[in-house]
């Protein structure tokens, strides 16, 4: 089967760094170009963030910088989960360095040049996105698809009500949302429920010779460390890479097309994905299409098998 063409956009701190990994590495996946985007940490280490990355992958791939700060409101970032420069504290700064070519100017010249559509996968706030959607709006045509790592379909982790990367910047993700893209949301709970992986997993790819495979045991042993100096002691959950796995083989979740909003004015409710799950919403006639297909379901053998093979391969 021919590649298919991907752009990534990302705010890469420690489960980015594994979903990057992971679509580099993927056979199917011909990744054009990384458009970054404050998130978990500030935008200039988010690009040192990535460019890291891309060196231990064995690939080469454009890495673009893209939106410092939200739309609207007050940025936020994540260091208590991914580390004072977001990725674990370990690892020396990159010999590459970036492109030019800014991320919002990337995302519409691949999308409108590429002979074939594009697709989008997104990790962190929408902010580039929505730019790009709203300089050009014939993205809408142009866009095969998106899979979106964002939101929550009953309840949030940064608030109660609002998933990371939809609280950075409600007003970036509304606009994506209403966009006519064909979308997939993978939202924190059926990750939670599914996507997580072993210590044994960690294990195996920390003894690879690969420097890819052994990056992200590195990683995810870091990680267990600070879960467990939280009082976790639990299966690596790393939300991320469970977007990508969705990207590259569907089949390993169950979905179902349901109508989100963006909740954008809440006091207690900011930046919160109001996922429509009324069984009786079609009886009632006057009610806004399903606009979103929303991810509930994912096989955690298929998924770690598919994580492992890729990486390992």
């Amino acid at each position: 089967m021919p590649q298919r063409d991907l752009v990534i956009d990302c705010d890469t701190g420690v489960d980015d760094a594994l979903a990057l990994l992971f679509a580099l590495r993927s056979t199917s996946l011909n990744v054009l170009g990384i458009t970054t985007v404050a998130g978990n940490v500030t935008l200039e280490k988010v690009i040192r963030n990535t460019l890291i990355v891309v060196e231990r992958s064995g690939r080469k791939v454009r890495v673009l910088p893209g939106a410092a700060r939200p739309l609207f409101g007050t940025w936020r970032t994540s260091e208590l989960v991914h580390g004072n420069d977001g990725m674990a504290d370990m690892f020396p700064d990159p010999a590459s360095k970036p492109g030019e070519e800014h991320a919002v100017d990337f995302l519409i010249r691949t999308a409108m040049q590429s002979p074939q559509p594009v697709e989008w996968l997104t990790q962190g706030p929408l902010t580039n996105i929505a730019l790009a959607l709203t300089r050009e709006p014939r993205l809408e045509e142009r866009v095969r698809s998106m899979v979106m790592m964002a939101g929550g379909i009953t309840a949030g982790n940064t608030t109660p009500a609002a998933e990371f990367n939809v609280a950075v910047d409600p007003e970036a993700a509304e606009i994506v949302f209403r966009s006519r893209i064909p979308k997939t949301m993978l939202a924190i709970e059926p990750i939670d429920e599914g996507a997580w992986l072993m210590p044994e997993d960690g294990e195996q790819l920390l003894a690879s010779k690969a420097p890819w495979a052994h990056m992200i045991g590195q990683l995810m042993q870091w990680q267990r460390e600070r879960f467990k100096a939280f009082g976790a002691d639990k299966p690596e959950v790393m939300y991320d890479p469970a977007a990508t796995a969705v990207l590259i083989d569907p089949s390993i979740a169950e979905s179902k097309m349901m109508h989100v909003a963006i909740e954008t004015q809440g006091r207690f409710t900011r930046g919160m994905t109001v996922v429509d799950r009324r069984w009786f919403r079609d009886l009632l006639g006057d009610q806004p299409k399903p606009n979103v297909n929303v991810v509930t379901r994912i096989d955690n053998a298929r998924y770690r098998r598919l994580f492992l093979d890729t990486l390992l391969a």
